[in-house]
């Protein structure tokens, strides 16, 4: 008996086995001889930013084949781009992208080859005449809705290469001009509470001798939306970054990297007089801020930019 289940022991393990060899070699041949697939590089979260200028910006979008046989083809792949209104439309919190009007495909069809790795590029031109979001701060700005393209592929040329059944996202921002963008002359002081120079809390405070002389740099603004910018922080501009928003009514809004240890705070702790401003008629920025160090001392910044443009 004890002779007989052993018996039907090593039989069953051997079926066992069995299967379970057959069932890795028939999961490789599928594998092996499944589709390749047309697909673009990016599908999601996508986004196409330009300055709404007047002038076309062109965006190359990559196409590539992936698969497990992609490696043995080598017929052309002829591939063909189109919008998909109707996903687009399904996201409300977008409008539709016109064709002709916001944006045109340059190139709706391209071709794969072997020599080229099977790799691609769609050209899609964004037109931005007359299609600037609205400026921060306005009533339309709002409820304005960005315009989404939603692109499918097909593909023709190899029974074994089949086009992704994903649609690619774009969602395209048409940033108006920003006009605080630029190079400027920047007047800097830096009252510091123990490093030298005078401190607003002495008994005779000199504002003409901050920390380190009153120092002239060149910072430029860089546009990020129609009135936010980016440029250097304070007197370490080659490190650290910040933003400088001009708002609708002339005041400042302002923001430090992540990276930053220190809270930073706008205005002047010891003079509430001093209040971060854009003066419309001189066109310079005066910029006021502070942050509390680690012995909870402030630091304290006044920043006057000098347009040169």
């Amino acid at each position: 008996m004890r002779k007989l289940k052993y018996i039907l022991l090593f039989i069953l393990s051997a079926s066992l086995l069995n299967s379970c060899l057959i069932d890795d070699t028939t999961s490789t041949e599928d594998y092996d001889s499944g589709p390749n697939v047309v697909t673009f590089e990016s599908i999601t979260n996508n986004s196409l930013t330009c300055t709404a200028d007047g002038s076309e910006y062109q965006f190359r979008l990559k196409v590539k084949i992936v698969g497990p046989t992609v490696m043995n083809l080598k017929s052309d792949i002829t591939v063909t781009v189109a919008p998909d209104n109707a996903t687009a439309a399904a996201d409300t919190m977008h409008t539709v992208a016109i064709e002709g009007d916001e944006y045109r495909i340059d190139n709706k069809t391209i071709t794969l080859t072997a020599a080229n790795n099977y790799l691609g590029i769609i050209v899609v031109t964004l037109m931005t005449a007359g299609n600037a979001a609205p400026m921060e701060g306005t009533p339309e700005f709002d409820t304005y809705k960005s315009p989404k393209l939603c692109l499918t592929l097909s593909a023709t040329g190899d029974t074994k290469v089949v086009a992704t059944g994903k649609i690619a996202d774009y969602v395209l921002n048409f940033t108006p001009p920003n006009p605080y963008a630029g190079n400027y002359d920047v007047e800097l002081r830096y009252f510091h509470p123990t490093a030298g120079g005078s401190y607003p809390t002495d008994p005779v405070f000199d504002p003409n001798n901050p920390y380190g002389g009153i120092r002239s740099l060149k910072k430029t603004l860089t546009a990020v939306t129609g009135r936010k910018c980016e440029t250097g922080f304070a007197v370490w501009p080659d490190t650290d970054k910040c933003w400088i928003t001009v708002n609708a009514d002339n005041s400042i809004g302002f923001s430090v990297w992540d990276g930053w240890s220190y809270d930073v705070k706008l205005g002047n702790p010891y003079d509430p007089s001093q209040v971060s401003h854009f003066d419309p008629v001189t066109r310079k920025i005066y910029l006021y801020y502070y942050y509390a160090g680690a012995d909870g001392k402030y630091r304290i910044f006044w920043e006057v930019f000098t347009p040169k443009f």
